[in-house]
């Protein structure tokens, strides 16, 4: 199955890593406070939350985003627990099937960078060994991610973690792809990326 990958690290030929920049166990802590309840899991996002500030004002923001580990920590809880048989998105890997929703991706992560930034960023074409992944929504997943930015609402998260694990959608839906499975980077399609020149793909 081809599907498309961006990476700032791959080259062709690479066989892609799971987890490669080992960001489970960030979320691992948000777990463990949810299995004691929702009361410590609260105090420990309030925690995280003034470390966020503290990290920030000393440039370090990326690290420190405390909401997306609460949320994936909280996603992870309900996967674990209700939906087992689902890929954890915290061990595998993210692709998506269709070419537009790569570019559109690329526009909102790296539309704000500097060009040499964004010239970092390359996209893959990539077969992998797997003829049914996971297909989930992932503005389910922005829609939790802010309930947990804005309101530290873990209701609302764990609410959109069903949701999103049961494969339902919102009324936009921005389809990604999850496997585990192997996977191999086999062409570099980077042109494909705004600014990148001619954008067309030619087979």
């Amino acid at each position: 199955m081809i599907l498309y990958h961006m990476s700032q690290t791959l080259k062709p030929g690479d066989v892609l890593t799971p987890d490669y920049q080992e960001c489970a166990r960030l979320c691992e802590p948000f777990i463990q406070a949810l299995e004691y309840g929702e009361g410590c899991f609260y105090g420990m996002v309030l925690n995280a939350k003034y470390t966020y500030v503290l990290l920030n004002r000393y440039h370090l923001r990326e690290w420190s985003d405390y909401a997306k580990w609460a949320t994936e920590g909280a996603f992870e809880f309900i996967r674990r627990r209700e939906y087992p048989q689902s890929v954890s998105r915290l061990n595998c890997h993210y692709f998506y099937a269709d070419l537009a929703d790569s570019v559109r991706l690329y526009q909102d992560d790296w539309g704000e960078e500097t060009e040499e930034e964004r010239a970092k960023v390359r996209l893959f074409e990539v077969e992998l060994d797997d003829e049914h992944p996971d297909r989930r929504d992932m503005s389910v997943y922005d829609a939790a991610y802010e309930a947990m930015s804005e309101r530290q609402d873990v209701r609302t998260v764990f609410d959109c973690a069903r949701r999103y694990f049961s494969g339902g959608h919102g009324p936009g839906p921005v389809w990604e792809t999850l496997s585990a499975r192997r996977a191999v980077a086999v062409r570099d399609i980077s042109r494909a990326l705004p600014g990148r020149g001619d954008k067309t793909i030619r087979f």
